[in-house]
């Protein structure tokens, strides 16, 4: 069987890229693939055993045991460790705050890299594929590139909006507060020695600040159906 077509997505956090690309994937009845809740999944379960994140050896043992444990189902965006279901606990605050110190490590890193694109070489017809460093590592050749984004404010009223949705939105939080850890988290991405989150060339940007989700949608499918003519 030739190889899926790739398309590789970039972007900070609340950009949109979860969400927009699993839809987009639905309707071409492609794979899709968030590279991002496999670093998030690393950084939870850190937390939970009390791993620290500057334990090198300790985190690669970790990442070794979550290569052979886990299970991911494309359909639903469902996550497992054995027969523990982390997909909610994906959305945390303490899973995205460490999933970005997690990047950082090479080593870390450099155990996942063949995990994320053996998922996206199951797909029988397409893999859209998300994270920071897609385009730029885990599938540098690819012929589509995006680079998704949206004001620091949008992103910001995004997550609070998805928190409040989910139930798990303290009372006195405030988007001023949300706008400051997401922008700390895009320095973090945008700044760290490895692998860090740029626009790659070659990448055709879409803003999706001022988009509805349908529009937002449409035009990713319509950049991937000027890459691939399908």
């Amino acid at each position: 069987m030739s190889n899926p077509l790739i398309v590789a997505v970039d972007g900070p956090a609340g950009s949109g890229k979860s969400s927009i690309c699993r839809a987009v994937a639905s309707r071409l009845g492609w794979t899709y693939v968030n590279t991002g809740a496999l670093y998030r999944a690393v950084g939870l379960i850190a937390a939970e055993r009390s791993v620290s994140l500057d334990d090198d050896e300790n985190l690669v043992k970790l990442v070794e045991e979550f290569q052979k444990n886990f299970t991911w189902d494309p359909a639903t965006g469902r996550l497992y460790v054995g027969s523990d279901d982390l997909t909610l606990r994906l959305n945390s605050h303490t899973a995205g705050a460490n999933a970005s110190l997690v990047a950082k490590n090479s080593a870390v890193r450099a155990a996942l890299l063949p995990v994320q694109r053996k998922l996206a070489f199951f797909s029988p017809k397409g893999a859209i594929v998300d994270g920071r460093d897609i385009g730029t590592v885990v599938f540098a050749d690819s012929a589509c590139k995006v680079f998704m984004t949206a004001s620091l404010e949008e992103r910001a009223k995004r997550r609070l909006r998805q928190l409040e949705a989910e139930g798990s939105a303290d009372s006195s939080l405030k988007l001023e507060t949300l706008m400051r850890e997401i922008e700390q988290r895009d320095i973090q991405d945008s700044k760290r020695g490895i692998a860090p989150l740029v626009m790659c060339d070659g990448a055709t940007l879409l803003d999706t600040s001022k988009l509805t989700f349908e529009e937002s949608v449409e035009t990713l499918i319509r950049i991937i159906s000027q890459s691939y003519n399908i």
